[in-house]
This record gives C-alpha cells, structure tokens and sequence, in this order.
C-alpha cells in the first residue's frame, strides 16, 4: 500500500489545525468567518453548475446565481483550511480586499464587492491579476494564452478558479479536465481545437511519464553509484529531466498543448538518457496480471473446445 498520499493530506492538515490558529489570531475575516456556516453538497453542486454556466457564456449565472448562492452560504472558512493559502497565513484580506485589523464589521468589509460585479478582485475577469500577485510566473504564461485574451476582450472564457477549486485552490485530476474542457471545446460550441480536451489528457498523461522515467534514472543512477560506476554524465541529464518536470505546472498556463508536448518529450528523452548513461541493464518489464490472466483464458478455452 502507498502511505504517501494518505501523508500528504495529513501532514498539512496537522499543521494547519496546530500552527494557523496561532498565525491568524489577530485577523478578523477568519475570526469572524470560521464561526459561519460552509457550502454543503446541495449548494457545492450548485457552485459548479453556476461555474459550467461561465464556461458556456450563460450571463444569468453572473446575474442570478451568485446571489442565490451567496444566500445559501456566507463563509468558506472550511475549504479555506484544507489549502495550501491556510499553511502560508494568506488570509481572506489577500484576495477579496477589506480591513482585516478590524472586528466591526462595516469596517472589514470596507472595498470589498460581490464576485458579480465586475470591479470585484474576485470578480471572474479579474481574478488572474489578483492571484497574480503572488502567482508572478503563473500569470506571465497565462497573459499568452488565448484564455487570457478572450477575458481582456470581455469575453467568457476560463480562468484560475475554473481549474482551481475556490478556497481549497485543489487542482483537478486528470480525468476531469474532459469534462472541464469539452464544455467549451466540443463540435457544437465550435470552440476550435474541438480536440482540446484529449489533447490536454494526453499532455498530462505524458507528465506522469515523465515523472515515471525520473524514477526509474534515479533508481539506474543509486544502483550504478553503489557499484562504484561514474555517473556524472547520467547525473547531468537527470538533473535536467527534473528541471523540466519542476517547470511544467507554470508552463501549463500557456494553455500552448503543443509546445507544453515538445517540453515533456525533451525531459522525458533526458531521462531516459540518463537510464542508458548509468551503465545498468534495461529491466524488461513483466507481464501484467491481466494479460498473464487473459493468456491462461485462451489456453484454457483452447483445450476445452479440443477436448470436445
């Protein structure tokens, strides 16, 4: 079993419940925030219904949604906890603006405005100049984009909390980014490349690849070193195998399939480079259980039907 994952989660979440309260003591939107109520199911299913709505251009989910929504729930002090912004002490004031030094309510909320109106900084145009101010690189690839271009022309189109989940800040799996994508990319909107969503599956099943062949030259290279082999050499293109990995979540603001494709391809081949240099054997991969099963199936069937 992989305890990793299970880690990840936890480790955060520790340091989240023992170190933040402290961080945070003196701030009013989160003293005042924590004690509200957060969105239940009913009203986060509601949230993406209104979020799909943008995606296709729908202005009633600007107009009418975001009030219902606002109605249902006033804090999402709970999915704040789980984030990352949470163990970084960037509070509520960071992205929505007010006066966090104060605990008289008209006082904090002093600047801040509905996300529907659009001199909001979470207003959904706005919102990658105000994740920008922290995000620098992130907002300098996504400005090239033609995302970024449909929102300066007031157009609807994706931005940052469309792949990012709103206070939790998750980044989608993969298998979401079909649905994700297609809402605009399909053969009736007309939103070219239609193929988009494959395109991107692809693209980031090829980062997991990439991922994969760094491993397997780390394992060639400890292996090589403990047998007293140079692997200086193998140590070099690993080294820029990781380099490319550690740069591909900012490259991917681009939204620039192709290039972001030609950019993994490159690593890969350094990592797989690096799998040769070390001078260890290739390790041929062994048959899956499944096609080990299926194979006796066969033999299996065979052997009746000549019985018969």
């Amino acid at each position: 079993m992989n305890f990793k994952k299970p880690l990840l989660f936890v480790i955060p979440l520790l340091l989240a419940i023992l170190f933040v309260p402290a961080a945070i003591a003196d701030n009013s939107c989160l003293n005042c925030h924590e004690k509200l109520s957060a969105f239940n199911e009913t009203e986060q299913q509601f949230n993406e219904i209104r979020l799909q709505h943008l995606g296709r251009d729908i202005p009633c989910s600007l107009q009418c949604h975001t009030a219902t929504l606002n109605k249902f729930a006033q804090s999402n002090y709970v999915q704040w906890t789980k984030s990352k912004h949470a163990l970084f002490n960037v509070t509520c004031n960071n992205c929505h603006g007010g006066n966090p030094d104060s605990d008289i309510k008209e006082i904090a909320h002093i600047g801040i405005e509905r996300s529907s109106n659009s001199s909001s900084t979470v207003f959904y145009r706005n919102v990658p100049e105000t994740c920008g101010k922290c995000h620098t690189n992130e907002l300098s690839q996504f400005k090239n984009s033609a995302h970024y271009q449909k929102l300066k022309a007031l157009q609807q189109a994706p931005t940052c909390d469309t792949c990012h989940r709103p206070h939790e800040f998750k980044v989608l799996n993969i298998s979401d980014f079909h649905n994700l994508c297609s809402q605009c990319h399909n053969i009736d909107m007309r939103i070219a490349p239609s193929d988009a969503p494959d395109r991107a599956i692809t693209a980031l099943q090829n980062a997991d690849k990439l991922t994969n062949e760094i491993k397997l030259a780390y394992n060639d290279i400890q292996q090589a070193k403990q047998k007293g082999m140079d692997v200086s050499a193998a140590q070099n293109d690993l080294n820029s195998a990781i380099s490319i990995r550690d740069s591909l979540p900012v490259l991917w603001h681009a939204f620039d399939l192709p290039s972001f494709g030609n950019v993994i391809d490159s690593g890969i081949a350094a990592a797989q480079k690096a799998q040769q240099e070390s001078g260890m054997p290739v390790s041929k991969p062994t048959p899956a259980f499944g096609t080990i099963a299926s194979m006796a199936g066969i033999v299996a069937i065979y052997l009746l039907l000549r019985r018969k």
